[in-house]
């Protein structure tokens, strides 16, 4: 596995574990490639991973991620290649 798609993963599994604990489900619930908006992330959520990104993860992302990357996958991909923190 490169460097790269272990970030990646790394990072899924962190915004998977996240969602989970926003929406108080099992995170083997929740699917990666479904848009967050469908799982029930509001805007009030997505702020709240924008912060847990920033203290957690030292991402400094806007906080329309949740829409530019509307899923988990997409959000770890763009972390993973386009804010890699160096």
């Amino acid at each position: 596995m490169t460097a790269d798609a272990s970030e990646f993963q790394e990072l899924a599994d962190w915004l998977t574990m996240k969602v989970a604990g926003y929406l108080n489900v099992p995170s083997d619930t929740i699917d990666v490639d479904t848009p967050l908006a469908d799982c029930g992330i509001d805007s009030v959520l997505a702020m709240r991973l924008c912060a847990d990104l920033e203290c957690e993860k030292g991402f400094a992302v806007e906080t329309t991620i949740v829409w530019d990357y509307p899923t988990i996958d997409a959000i770890a991909a763009y972390l993973a290649t386009e804010q890699a923190v160096p």
